[in-house]
């Protein structure tokens, strides 16, 4: 905390001014910073002129930070939060609005993106992060700029395309905890107008806890490769292939309990935990996308992307993350001395198949699109909580078993269009009609003993909603390098169902599908994007309020992850981002993010939302330091967030904490080469990605964040 304190102390002034945007280092001797460009509103633009919160992070300041996943970048980004426990067990919030249930019933409140294509599950954008072209996050409902609706905001990555040259980098790393890293990134021109792409990143981590009831270190192994091509067959079509597959597994995914732990009892943050089910997490998934583009003499531009993408998911925990057998066994009154809880994720499968057109068009005042989405998502998924003896050798007492099928459709159909009615003043509009179509089937069975409900066969059930939406904005050049907007805009999120079956009679049998409804809001946006000192000084701000009603609400049980339209909601707040580039060699960048998010009406009135930090900021700054006739490239990073909660009931609360990083990179004269030296967490701080308490009487269970981490990179380029 004294070093919190002292790193808030040193960076306060720049945080009354503001703070972060992300762009690239300066490119000219001057230190005049280099556009950022985005894609946010379906056309190649400055972010300054975009008049929309978007934060955009290049190639090179991923580099910079060493990231190697979505969720370490989030706190870079201004009103976005999150964590991540194992592979896909991660919630991640814009604006204070999350979803972190990972079950199959329900959509995500923060749409994510993998070169304009939607991923409609977590499972599906774990293995995208590499060979990254861009980062962008787009905050707020979004629904009329893309394919689908965007609650709370979305978040793009958008990868390399193939390049027009010959190029191999190799890269290799190794760590204090047993990091490994190998990354191969081939680029082949295979004529004039085609091109080939490969790239692989794999990691390894390995030693940061030890499991001592199982003798195992806690690891998390990682392998993607990514296949493109591009094709120019004339000179206004192009084609992108893209095929990708991944493989990632864990142990680090589950939770311990502090309170009943055998070894190093009561220690909150232990480097030992002992705990009877052995912890697992594994996903595999794979996918091809096809894109392709018709730009016309008349400036209009048709574009059709196809994506089809597929996975599979396995998942195991120790539900009280213990070996304290002798306790549950008396907690549940087992009888037989020891007894402890497994929940499993077992065979799930998902299909996904999106198909989009969209058409651009631009005169002299108007620059307008219009698009039509398809989604198809097709799941199957089977849960089993089992309850097992561990005193005298009978094995599996009781087994809960829910098997759920799921076929969710979704078609849209939007559009967007701006009008420059003055050199000063601009107007836009845009729409979003949707229909939601989701068919569910569930099961519940308790093979062996009596858990939980079960149900007379499946239990089946079809939902269908519609909704329109709009957007409207003004923005104004006050003068060059300073643009104010306004914004009004509606959000959307599809309603769904529960995994498992509800008993309303209380005979202990399944009755009927839990379906939950739609979500809606409203957001208001003012905002400013300036440009001062000669293009060396970025300055952006926004205010916005937003209102969502019938929200909806996850809450963790020991039967897993129930959702339902429990409140209304009020997040109101503010985001500043500064970038400042003193000399060509120096790049300054802040952030800060105040978020006052509460539910307003129900049960949970005057609550917190989760993962909604009042206070937040992250500085950075990069030095580029001249040895020899190379290059020696310091650069710094320091996120916090203060207090915040992880459950809508505000019992498990994370107090505030900062995490410093940091990157040294030598780079000579010839750039065929380069090195680096990376630390993540150097003060060691400790923080809980996740606490829960699923109501065993034992007290909360913790998934700890990682410790120091230092690496060593070496790249060679060819």
């Amino acid at each position: 905390m004294a070093f919190q304190q002292r790193v808030l102390c040193i960076h306060v002034a720049a945080l009354a001014t503001v703070a972060l945007l992300q762009p690239t280092i300066a490119a000219a001797q001057q230190g005049v910073l280099e556009e950022v460009m985005v894609t946010a509103q379906k056309r190649v633009q400055s972010a300054q002129d975009v008049p929309i919160a978007i934060s955009a992070m290049s190639a090179e300041m991923i580099t910079d930070t060493g990231v190697d996943n979505l969720t370490q970048v989030l706190p870079m980004l201004p009103g976005v939060t999150g964590s991540t426990a194992g592979i896909s067990t991660n919630a991640w919030a814009i604006r204070g609005i999350s979803t972190n249930d990972w079950s199959t019933g329900s959509e995500p409140s923060v749409a994510v993106y993998i070169d304009e294509a939607y991923v409609g599950r977590n499972t599906l954008a774990t293995g995208a992060f590499f060979d990254l072209e861009s980062i962008e996050a787009v905050n707020g409902p979004q629904g009329t700029l893309f394919g689908r609706n965007a609650a709370a905001g979305a978040i793009m990555m958008k990868t390399n395309k193939p390049a027009d040259e010959h190029s191999l980098r190799l890269g290799l790393g190794w760590g204090d905890e047993g990091q490994e890293e190998y990354d191969v990134v081939a680029n082949l021109a295979t004529s004039d107008n085609s091109a080939l792409r490969f790239a692989y990143h794999g990691t390894r981590l390995e030693g940061v806890w030890k499991d001592v009831q199982n003798s195992e270190d806690g690891f998390r192994d990682e392998d993607n490769f990514r296949l493109s091509g591009r094709l120019d067959a004339t000179d206004n079509f192009e084609a992108l292939l893209t095929i990708n597959y991944g493989e990632q597994k864990t142990n680090m995914g589950g939770v311990y309990n502090p309170q009943i732990s055998t070894v190093e009892p009561d220690e909150e943050f232990p480097d030992k935990v002992a705990r009877t089910t052995l912890d697992r997490e594994s996903n595999e998934t794979m996918g091809v996308d096809l894109r392709l583009t018709w730009e016309f003499e008349n400036g209009l531009v048709l574009t059709s992307i196809t994506d089809a993408r597929e996975y599979e998911y396995e998942y195991r925990q120790d539900v009280d993350g213990s070996n304290a057998d002798a306790l549950i066994d008396e907690l549940l009154a087992v009888g037989t001395g020891g007894a402890t809880l497994e929940f499993e994720n077992v065979d799930t499968e998902g299909r996904t198949l999106s198909q989009e057109f969209r058409l651009n068009g631009t005169t002299d005042s108007l620059n307008w699109f219009v698009g039509v989405n398809y989604f198809d998502e097709e799941l199957d998924e089977t849960t089993r909580l089992n309850m097992s003896d561990t005193a005298l050798g009978l094995g599996l007492l009781a087994r809960d078993q829910n098997i759920t099928e799921a076929d969710n459709t979704a078609l849209g159909v939007y559009g967007d269009i701006r009008w420059s009615a003055t050199e000063s003043l601009a107007l836009t509009a845009g729409g979003r009609w949707t229909r939601d179509e989701k068919d569910w089937c569930t099961q519940g069975r308790a093979d062996i003993g009596f858990i939980a409900v079960a149900t007379e066969g499946p239990l089946c059930d079809s939902e269908k909603w519609t909704n329109f939406l709009s957007r409207i904005v003004a923005d104004y050049v006050i003068k060059d390098g300073v643009m104010t907007y306004a914004s009004v805009s509606q959000g959307y999120k599809a309603g769904g169902f529960n995994p498992a079956a509800a008993d309303f009679d209380g005979d202990f049998v399944g009755d009927a599908v839990a379906s939950f409804e739609p979500e809606e809001n409203i957001s208001y946006e003012v905002g400013a994007k300036t440009e001062w000192l000669d293009g060396r000084m970025r300055l952006n701000g926004a205010a916005y309020f937003s209102d969502y009603t019938d929200l909806q609400v996850a809450t963790a049980t020991i039967g897993g992850i129930l959702i339902d339209n429990a409140a209304e909601a009020e997040v109101k707040g503010l985001e500043l981002d500064w970038t400042f580039s003193p000399s060509a060699n120096w790049l300054l960048n802040a952030n800060y993010s105040y978020i006052d998010a509460e539910y307003t009406k129900g049960e949970l009135e005057g609550n917190t939302l989760n993962y909604a930090p009042e206070n937040s900021y992250a500085v950075s700054a990069k030095y580029d330091m001249a040895i020899g006739d190379g290059n020696l490239a310091w650069f710094a990073l320091y996120t916090f967030q203060s207090d915040f909660y992880f459950d809508p009931a505000n019992t498990l609360e994370e107090d505030g904490y900062g995490l410093l990083s940091a990157r040294l990179t030598y780079t000579p004269a010839s750039e065929g080469w380069d090195v680096a030296l990376s630390g993540d967490n150097l003060t060691d701080t400790e923080y809980a990605n996740v606490r829960q308490d699923i109501g065993l009487g034992t007290g909360e269970q913790i998934n700890r964040g990682l410790p120091r981490l230092v690496k060593l990179n070496f790249n060679i380029y060819f």
